[in-house]
């Protein structure tokens, strides 16, 4: 079970990354605001638009990877997977002697982020570093056969903001970097100058302040020991039951990520702490298992088998058949049926109530097993001279299993055959 002081200290971590992250987050965007991408053609919008189609610029495409397409995230890089990306593009009459078509775009990047925690697993869509719209623009450039682009868009009546490059591309063959130069009349003072950039070097300083403790509380939440003997939900809506069959009262349904402490395995079944005192059945299959977890039930499965082999019985066969008998609550119906042979000499050793004893072992087993066949009872063949066959039906097998009717009743309402073969000595 978490312990209540484990749940503080990593919650009181969570809270701090989560400080932390929003506090870079803010830091990072005080910056730079994200825009679209623009440049001027000298053709028409109907030219420039059958040119956009014709180099595929309105299919969106994928991305072998993220890296070097996306602006920084806080996650890492490695763990995104299946990128896509899709341009918006939007055309826009130009203005002034130039005429022309503004063609502006963005590009909009989604991608899978894997998580070490399935449920923290999702699409992210992350912003754009630039690549993917000059390499665009630059596309529809070399399409079109115009000279050489004119500086980014600027003002005029279509509104459209020349953007900022959020990539540096200077100095790469082929790619314009994209600028806005400002009149001479709207050069900034001196004193603004000195007082913008004494403001970005502290945006700058705090955003690496952040990014430091980011780091160490990540650290120090990767580092905290994990209790081993927690077993883990695989999926939502799993049940956790009173008792270890089919069937049986459902305590409650665990969401996929919900720790239970291990307390030991029973055959299908793992037995589990709730919380305090309370306890419950889980199926094995349903939850993952630490490798700790793997060792102490692999060598409580070694002693069961130990003990097994010592076990004065063993199934010989198993098969799927018509119940053998007449006995009317099974008479013409299908059955599991197990043929079982002594493996000890001796007498006292495979007397009647040993008989009864491994026959009761192996309906529970039956009852826990998964991936039975559909059949309306079970039927133990004891393959001796002094032998017999015991006849249950499932419904009175699944209630032994779980708890619900004692053995004394459950032999009662069972087929024994004979009679004296499972009778103790010395009962009437």
């Amino acid at each position: 079970m978490i312990q209540a002081l484990r749940h503080t200290r990593i919650s009181k971590i969570w809270l701090g990354i989560a400080l932390v992250l929003f506090a870079l987050t803010n830091a990072m965007g005080a910056q730079e605001v994200a825009m679209p991408y623009a440049r001027t053609f000298a053709k028409t919008k109907a030219e420039v638009d059958q040119a956009l189609k014709e180099i595929g610029a309105y299919a969106g495409q994928k991305l072998p990877t993220i890296e070097g397409f996306v602006a920084a995230t806080p996650k890492p890089v490695g763990r995104y997977e299946r990128a896509f990306y899709q341009l918006e593009i939007e055309l826009f009459p130009g203005s002034g002697a130039r005429g022309g078509t503004v063609v502006q775009v963005r590009a909009k990047i989604t991608a899978w982020y894997a998580d070490p925690d399935p449920s923290k697993s999702g699409y992210e869509v992350l912003a754009s570093n630039g690549r993917l719209e000059f390499d665009l623009l630059d596309r529809l450039d070399e399409k079109l056969g115009t000279a050489p682009p004119h500086p980014a868009y600027a003002g005029g009546s279509s509104g459209i903001a020349a953007p900022k490059a959020k990539l540096d591309l200077s100095g790469v063959p082929g790619v314009s970097q994209l600028t806005t130069t400002p009149k001479a009349t709207e050069a900034p003072r001196n004193d603004e100058l000195v007082e913008t950039r004494a403001k970005r070097q502290d945006a700058e300083k705090r955003e690496q302040q952040l990014s430091g403790q980011l780091q160490e509380l990540q650290e120090i939440q990767k580092n905290q020991a994990h209790p081993l003997n927690l077993v883990a939900v695989k999926k939502s809506g799993t049940p956790l039951l009173a008792r270890p069959a089919e069937g049986s009262r459902v305590l409650f349904m665990a969401a996929a990520g919900d720790e239970f402490e291990y307390l030991e395995s029973d055959g299908a079944w793992l037995h589990v702490g709730i919380s305090g005192v309370s306890r419950g059945y889980v199926r094995r299959s349903s939850v993952e298992l630490t490798d700790f977890i793997l060792a102490r039930i692999n060598a409580q499965d070694q002693a069961a088998a130990a003990k097994e082999a010592a076990t004065p019985f063993r199934v010989e066969r198993e098969e799927t058949s018509m119940f053998p008998g007449d006995w009317e609550n099974l008479k013409g119906k299908k059955v599991k049926i197990y043929t079982v042979q002594p493996v000890s000499q001796d007498a006292k050793e495979t007397d009647a109530r040993a008989k009864l004893a491994f026959a009761a072992t192996l309906l529970r087993k039956f009852s826990a097993a998964e991936g039975e066949p559909e059949v309306d009872g079970v039927v133990v063949i004891y393959d001796s001279a002094d032998g017999g066959i015991i006849g249950a039906t499932l419904e009175s097998v699944k209630q032994l299993a779980g708890g619900s009717l004692p053995e004394e009743e459950f032999w009662k309402q069972c087929y024994l055959d004979p009679t004296d073969a499972f009778r103790p000595t010395g009962k009437p």
